[in-house]
């Protein structure tokens, strides 16, 4: 399996991409069309940026790609904006919502992608319960914005299942779907999710986020 991950950041790099993971989403795609032209892309946790090139070469170069991450991205062509902060609190939404409102997002198609992991702890239930409270975050940011898709890393557990049924509550086709390039025996896997109706903001606040 080790070798397997060394194959694929190797490819990475010679392809010009900043990480492994674009892979994952490139699979994500071809099997559910996530991306199309004249989007709204927020790549919630999103360093170095993997994902948004992703985002980015998908579109054509034809959407508005917002990437927020606690962690310092060096900017990179075809990318609308970086954002540095954390996404728990709401000083940083606020700032993505300044930039994202310049966009006229009432008349474009808003996709939030959420690659989110927690420093690991070492310990495993320690580490799932932080994955899969940035994960109810980034639902949180998600209807906010009141995202048509929603695409999210989820770390398999028991405390998944009651976060995929809260994920149901506000979108009407959930899927779930492990990438060919995600290891076997990894907890690790995808939700896709897809808006059928609009969500009005008032039905999901993000009053968990720290307000400053």
């Amino acid at each position: 399996m080790r070798k397997k991950r060394d194959i694929f950041t190797k490819k990475a790099k010679k392809e010009g991409y900043r990480s492994r993971a674009v892979y994952k989403l490139q699979a994500l795609d071809t099997k559910f069309k996530i991306f199309s032209k004249n989007q709204i892309i927020i790549d919630l946790c999103g360093a170095p940026g993997g994902f948004s090139q992703v985002a980015r070469d998908r579109t054509n170069g034809c959407a508005s790609i917002f990437l927020v991450d606690l962690a310092r991205v060096k900017p990179f062509p075809g990318i609308t904006g970086i954002i540095k902060g954390d996404i728990t609190k709401f000083s940083t939404i606020q700032e993505l919502q300044s930039q994202v409102s310049n966009f006229n997002p009432e008349i474009k198609e808003i996709v939030v992608l959420a690659d989110c992991s927690p420093d690991v702890s070492g310990s495993w239930e320690i580490d799932h319960a932080r994955q899969i409270w940035l994960t109810e975050v980034a639902l949180g940011i998600s209807n906010y914005f009141c995202a048509k898709k929603f695409v999210t890393k989820i770390f398999q557990g028991e405390l998944s299942k009651s976060l995929l049924d809260k994920i149901k509550l506000f979108f009407e086709n959930v899927s779930i779907y492990k990438p060919p390039t995600s290891r076997k025996q990894s907890a690790e896997t995808y939700i896709v999710a897809v808006r059928g109706k609009k969500i009005l903001k008032e039905l999901y606040q993000i009053e968990f986020l720290v307000k400053e």
